[in-house]
């Protein structure tokens, strides 16, 4: 028989390991709920800004429908008053004392004498590709500038004011959501 030597003895299989009994620390939960904690503000703060992202865009596409529909009224309201018969009124020159016509919200009311309101075939013959409320449709005025040109000439102030879809307003005419945009131009039109 071979005899078995004693260094050799026990060396095929080898003996766990077992942890130091003492007190555990704890460092993995700590360091867990830090990371959960900034995981946690930055998803909050990825979620505010896209949040503010989407208010911007959709202020911005608000005021560009609102643009759009004020340069269809004021398109319309300088071709109908250089037309070969007129079909906007012109208002008198006013006063200093009274101020600019288009300045007083009242005559911008519905069913004004002052101010021509836009139909919906009005907007739609323009080619715009606007969606339109019903509510507020574009308007435009026209008022005298109380200057004459040279072989007689007339300075007419044409104002326009166009809506975006969502406009409201109180019963002073004053907004309250939604976007109103105001453009004017000065047309100088012959008594011929």
């Amino acid at each position: 028989m071979t005899p078995v030597l004693p260094f050799l003895a026990g060396h095929g299989r080898r003996q766990p390991v077992r942890p130091v009994p003492g007190r555990q620390s704890g460092v993995v939960l700590i360091v867990a709920l830090i990371m959960l904690v900034i995981i946690g503000l930055t998803s909050a703060a990825v979620m505010r800004n896209a949040l503010s992202a989407d208010a911007v865009t959709n202020s911005n596409r608000s005021e560009a429908l609102a643009t759009e529909a004020a340069q269809i009224a004021l398109k319309f309201c300088e071709t109908a008053i250089l037309a070969t018969t007129p079909t906007v009124s012109i208002q008198p020159a006013s006063t200093p004392t009274a101020g600019q016509v288009w300045t007083n919200l009242a005559n911008w009311a519905r069913n004004s004498p002052v101010s021509t309101e836009l139909t919906v075939e009005d907007v739609r013959s323009s080619d715009a590709a606007l969606s339109l409320s019903t509510d507020q449709l574009p308007q435009c005025m026209a008022e005298d500038a109380g200057v004459s040109g040279p072989s007689g000439t007339q300075a007419v102030i044409v104002t326009a004011r166009g809506f975006s879809p969502d406009y409201t307003q109180d019963a002073s005419g004053r907004p309250q959501s939604g976007s109103v945009v105001w453009l004017q131009s000065t047309l100088s039109i012959s008594d011929n």
